[in-house]
């Protein structure tokens, strides 16, 4: 007699209970876990059905959208017409009509250069990526004031608005970048003239105020000039702004090198690779790496600081709508409308720089993860 055996066939996978996956069970296990949770979840719950009802009928619903001057706020709402009022100023500052286009192209230019970063293959991207980065400033300026290439020519105290804050804050970033490098390789250096000047100017930067250093950059540092020269006072806040910004990076960058393993730098020593082959191709990628949601956290930081501008009066955003606010035919109290507004336009910018940099982080992951 001849027995035969059969094939094993596998049951199909069951489905999680539905306890335990879904909406239903995340609420359960996140909001109503504990008696306290629950005693939290119920509190604001009903906190945000007394406030929210009346912040969007504030805020969207009862806000008055159209009209040109204060007296078209006939609403109880918000006055949004306030900030379409004023918004050529709040974006552009006292720029000249006819030349915004100049603005415009540099933020285009600035958006450009950023998609290059994701589009060019790789085996372009530092070859082409990294010289428009640290083009870029230039260029814009070349652009944004006239003189030098046959344009109108239009003084930096008429530049402003928010582009004026994107403009400046990228700037100092791009230029900032390669000057932390070096200060974070002169801070580990061996050689004690290189590792004094580097630590001296890091801790100079990093340790005081970015207010103090803008008022040393614009009432102290001219008068260490001679009394003919004059140097922009825009220029002298962001090259205040590019060392300050450079020290935090160099801190940044160190602590990416001291989590290097010993065994790279031994590897590429043993291939015979020089210092800055080795630091370039070897150390550098694995720094970036590892350090970049410090490094983001460090353009956030640099973007936002740019508001403190407004102490000494440069017309940034934040200081184009405290003038509007004092304006004489603005005296209606549309001061919530103003910081609002500017609070939203600066959460969006760095909620897609966060979006920016995660997406970054996904492409320099090598860790293989499922």
């Amino acid at each position: 007699m001849v027995v035969q055996a059969r094939e094993f066939k596998p049951l199909p996978d069951q489905p999680a209970p539905i306890a335990t996956t879904g909406p239903i069970a995340w609420v359960k296990n996140n909001l109503f876990s504990s008696a306290f949770n629950i005693a939290v979840t119920i509190t604001i719950t009903v906190a945000l059905f007394a406030i929210l009802p009346g912040v969007l009928d504030w805020l969207f619903f009862s806000a008055n959208w159209s009209g040109t001057t204060q007296a078209d706020c006939v609403k109880d709402g918000a006055c949004w017409v306030f900030i379409q009022a004023w918004s050529q100023q709040i974006f552009y500052g006292s720029y000249p009509i006819d030349e915004i286009w100049r603005v415009n192209l540099s933020l285009f230019l600035l958006a450009g250069v950023i998609a290059l970063s994701f589009i060019l293959p790789a085996h372009l991207r530092n070859k082409v990526a990294v010289p428009a980065y640290l083009l870029l400033p230039f260029v814009c300026l070349l652009f944004l004031d006239g003189s030098n290439i046959g344009l109108k020519p239009v003084t930096t105290d008429l530049w402003g608005g928010f582009s004026l804050n994107v403009l400046i804050a990228a700037a100092s970033i791009i230029i900032a970048f390669p000057f932390g490098f070096l200060w974070a390789l002169g801070r580990q250096s061996e050689m004690p003239f290189a590792r004094s000047v580097s630590v001296t100017c890091i801790e100079f930067f990093r340790g005081t105020p970015i207010l103090a250093l803008f008022f040393m950059g614009s009432v102290m540092l001219p008068l260490f000039f001679p009394a003919d020269v004059s140097v922009d006072k825009l220029l002298r806040v962001w090259i205040i702004l590019v060392l300050f910004m450079s020290a935090y990076m160099a801190e940044v960058f160190r602590s990416g090198f001291q989590a290097i393993p010993q065994g790279q730098y031994e590897a590429a020593d043993s291939i015979g690779l020089g210092y800055w082959q080795k630091t370039l191709l070897i150390v550098f990628p694995q720094v970036i790496k590892i350090a970049m949601p410090n490094i983001l956290a460090t353009f956030v930081m640099v973007f936002k600081n740019t508001v403190f501008l407004l102490v000494i009066a440069v017309p940034e955003m934040l200081q184009v709508i405290m003038s509007a606010l004092s304006n004489s035919n603005w005296l209606g109290g549309h001061a919530m409308e103003g910081y609002l507004f500017v609070g939203f336009i600066f959460w969006v910018c760095c909620f897609s720089m966060s979006l920016l940099a995660s997406s970054i982080e996904k492409k320099l992951d090598t860790s293989h993860k499922n």
